[in-house]
């Protein structure tokens, strides 16, 4: 039987300072990140639900374009939320991000806050 090999493991840059913390510190530290990975899970979410709106709607045959507009607001809005949070938890809003979640070209277009009660 080959010799067991041991390995160590080392935590990313953006934790090892968490190692260099009081006990309380970290678990405070610990706290923040698991809040904001908890965040990020359900921003996601509503993500996914407001894309799954648009795509149901677009293969009903879609209807009227003022409707459209405001699923792709919805999503545009939602995926606006889902950049920041993941900039927060040093994470980037990439090509790959785009494919893995099928965000169309319209709702990268027009990501940011929904125009509410906008003239």
């Amino acid at each position: 039987m080959p010799d067991q090999l041991s390995m160590s493991l080392r935590l990313p840059q953006r934790f090892a300072k968490i190692c260099d913390l009081d006990p309380v510190e970290q678990a405070l530290e610990y706290e923040v990140l698991a809040e904001k990975a908890s965040t990020l899970g359900r921003l996601q979410g509503k993500l996914e639900r407001a894309l799954v709106r648009l795509a149901e709607f677009e293969q009903a045959g879609g209807g009227a374009a003022e409707r459209r507009e405001r699923l792709v607001e919805e999503a545009g809005e939602a995926l606006w939320y889902v950049a920041i949070q993941r900039d927060l938890c040093g994470l980037r809003v990439d090509a790959v991000f785009y494919r893995t979640f099928q965000v169309p070209r319209a709702v990268i277009n027009r990501m940011g806050p929904a125009r509410r009660g906008a003239p």
